[in-house]
């Protein structure tokens, strides 16, 4: 091969991604991660662009690199640091967003070795775009033309658009992200540019303001804001009379949506929601009080959903005021902190370290050129402030890096060091597709048949035994097949079925406290006639998740009754 294909099968490969990947559509029952089907669809091109541009850097006998990018692998090296910690029983359970961290940091290395020029890296941004206009279209499909019972389970009722993604927000600061693309790319791309592009550009200035609106996001919303606020003055400086045209696409697009509220149907958020931040103020609060407990060490990597349930329900006796914990809170819906609580001071560190590097970054450049780059970063990293986009959407991850790549590489030279080792460059090159492709293809047919298990009630407990690749779904499959085992144990009365399950229960729920798995032991105690520590459970359970409606007075008699009359009618003879 000549040195100039595997780049071109590189951008090929991202271009498939981008028009296709991940827009893949699959029926699932939602979640973060690999729970997602577009995630998985877009690890396997992500991981044959990896494998591309590792083996490009044996053609190039050297390896191409800049500072900034050496600087964020020295972050993540920090961030590995914790996993050695004293403590961390359960630091296993970070381990793929670690390898997520790694596979994007990898991305990025494999982006460089293909030494695009800088038309090249023009088409890269466009072709950002055209993945968030595939997704804006969606979304205009979802909120104006879908009717309920749809193919894809849109609620029409809800009406807040979600393109693939599943959840308003993450739409919201990816529509933000193409609106800050749009506008960049009107501004400073000065070559020839045919009237479709302008076309093009133009609808999108419309399209994003207006599921913006719709949408009803704060952070979509604030990210739009202020994402413009920092392209106006270098707008402002190119032409008066562009930035009144562009200002004006973005208002045509607010204004069809303000119209559209009033006549299609959707929930309509009201004010006050824009001045309440809501329970995330609390979750800040509590997580910034545990890592002051634990500032050096953290309470330790995967175990943040336990050890912050616990404190929460511990400060909330000498709080008053301090509102019920939601259920199953897994990230307290900031990036920062969430390393901080785990992982102590050295994750947010280094995270803090890298963010001060982007800014060097931007100071090699006039302020105005600096802000209107940092507009085309800012809505995602406003929003891994307010939730967890980056676990939720690949797209995100994946746009980032792009966009950092871009900025990094307009803003200094790349470097280069000879490298001879061919070998292992090319080994880890054919190996790490090797493993991501077949691992994610069997984690779709392992999605698809427990979607079908759910989806039919668990009428067939056969699907389960289909999975082929259990490890993609493990907890979900690690779920279902006990949540089975307990109702045939119950139903036969089997004391040690019942018991296996009670341990398995006890342990799981050290790291991934569940209402349904404290309801379920709760009454797998009662079927085994133990009543106190029934009641010392549910007790305990009741102090973590006060309030809720599957461990209440009324659910929980009416679920016992049932046990205690199935255990009567197994006593007698003949039963």
């Amino acid at each position: 091969m000549t040195r100039v294909t595997l780049p071109y099968l590189w951008f090929w490969c991202f271009a498939a991604w981008a028009l296709g990947g991940m827009h893949f559509f699959m029926h699932n029952p939602g979640g973060s991660g690999l729970y997602l089907p577009f995630n998985m669809t877009g690890w396997i091109l992500v991981s044959l662009m990896i494998g591309l541009g590792l083996w490009q850097l044996t053609l190039n006998r050297a390896v191409v690199y800049s500072r900034f990018h050496l600087g964020c692998w020295l972050a993540f090296a920090l961030l590995m640091v914790p996993l050695l910690y004293p403590g961390a029983e359960f630091a296993d359970r970070a381990l793929p967003r670690l390898a997520g961290l790694a596979g994007g940091l990898l991305f990025w290395f494999a982006l460089l070795q293909c030494r695009f020029d800088e038309h090249g890296r023009w088409r890269l941004l466009y072709l950002l775009l055209a993945a968030v206009s595939l997704e804006a279209l969606l979304g205009l499909v979802q909120y104006y033309l879908l009717e309920p019972g749809n193919p894809i389970g849109y609620n029409t009722k809800t009406n807040r658009p979600y393109g693939i993604f599943q959840q308003p927000n993450v739409m919201a600061s990816f529509m933000a992200t193409g609106l800050m693309l749009a506008w960049y790319l009107w501004l400073e791309d000065k070559r020839p540019v045919p009237v479709i592009r302008r076309v093009w550009l133009g609808a999108v200035l419309v399209a994003t303001p207006l599921l913006l609106v719709v949408l009803q996001s704060r952070v979509g919303q604030l990210g739009g804001l202020v994402g413009v606020l920092l392209l106006l003055p270098l707008s402002w400086q190119h032409s008066r009379r562009h930035t009144f045209v562009l200002l004006g696409l973005v208002t045509l697009g607010m204004t069809l949506a303000l119209v559209s509220m009033a006549w299609v149907e959707g929930v309509q958020r009201g004010a006050e929601v824009y001045n309440d931040a809501g329970m995330r103020k609390y979750y800040w609060q509590q997580s910034l009080a545990l890592i002051g407990q634990h500032p050096w060490t953290g309470t330790g990597y995967g175990d943040f959903e336990r050890q912050f349930m616990e404190f929460y329900a511990s400060q909330r006796e000498t709080q008053a005021g301090l509102p019920p914990m939601e259920p199953n809170l897994d990230h307290p819906h900031n990036e920062l902190l969430f390393w901080g609580v785990e992982g102590g001071l050295l994750p947010v560190l280094a995270i803090a370290g890298i963010a001060l590097a982007f800014v060097r970054l931007l100071c090699r450049v006039p302020w105005r050129q600096a802000l209107a780059l940092a507009a085309l970063v800012w809505p995602i990293a406003l929003h891994s402030q307010t939730e967890y986009p980056f676990y939720h959407s690949l797209a995100h991850w994946v746009t980032l890096l792009v966009l950092l790549y871009w900025i990094d590489q307009r803003l200094q030279s790349p470097r280069e060091a000879a490298y001879g080792h061919r070998l292992l460059a090319r080994f880890t090159a054919l190996l790490i597709p090797a493993l991501v492709v077949p691992f994610m293809a069997t984690g779709l047919q392992t999605a698809k048949v427990i979607t079908q298990y759910e989806r039919s009630g668990g009428k067939d407990p056969a699907l389960l035994l289909e999975a082929s690749n259990p490890m993609a779904w493990l907890t979900r499959l690690e779920f279902n097949s006990m949540s089975l085992q307990l109702a045939i144990a119950t139903a036969q009365q089997d004391s040690d079925a019942l018991q296996t399950y009670l341990d398995w229960g006890r342990e799981f729920v050290r790291h991934t406290p569940r209402i349904s798995i404290y309801h379920n032991m709760v009454l797998a105690l009662q079927q085994l006639d133990r009543p106190e520590e029934a009641q010392r459970l549910l007790q305990q359970a009741r102090t973590y998740y006060p309030g809720a409606e599957q461990l209440s007075e009324d659910t929980m008699s009416q679920a016992m009754l049932s046990v205690d009359s199935r255990r009567s009618a197994g006593a007698q003879p003949g039963a």
